[in-house]
């Protein structure tokens, strides 16, 4: 209802998996039921992720592959804002996707922008810099918000 993503994880110019959004096999979507919980509740982007009924391209696309296929491998990743059919700007993997992504080996990940533009994310800076999470600071460790959410 809110927004349409596609996931292929390539390795060697091969195609090793595909995965899109949507429910758990066997249950509903939200434009079954009628409404989306998630914007019903006005939850922010980046927000309550367990309170959204779908799975995410990504986390589709890396449960169908073997991890060994996906060793260094590169997964595109693309959007499309279902209510004004444009190419989503500032789309990212969340932070659940993120963790999917490095524990499945993925070496980049590919995001179309409008206009025909990408976006290259190193996993391995996402590793560097505890997927922006965490920073240690006078002895502790504190989590930190990414700009925007």
């Amino acid at each position: 209802m809110r927004r349409r993503f596609g996931a292929v994880i390539v390795q060697e110019e091969q195609i090793i998996s595909t995965g899109y959004c949507g429910p758990p096999r066997g249950t509903k979507n939200c434009i079954d039921i009628g409404f989306c919980a998630r914007e019903q509740l006005n939850i922010k982007q980046g927000e309550k992720y367990e309170m959204c009924r779908g799975v995410h391209a990504e986390q589709n696309a890396i449960i169908h592959a073997s991890r060994l296929d996906m060793l260094g491998a590169t997964l595109f990743l693309v959007g499309i804002d279902a209510k004004t059919e444009e190419i989503v700007s500032n789309a990212e993997p969340c932070k659940i996707c993120k963790r999917m992504i490095i524990n499945a080996g993925i070496k980049s990940v590919v995001v179309l922008k409008p206009a025909e533009e990408i976006r290259v994310f190193s996993v391995q800076e996402w590793v560097d810099s505890n997927i922006d999470e965490l920073e240690y600071i006078d002895n502790q460790w504190s989590f930190k918000m990414k700009p925007g959410y």
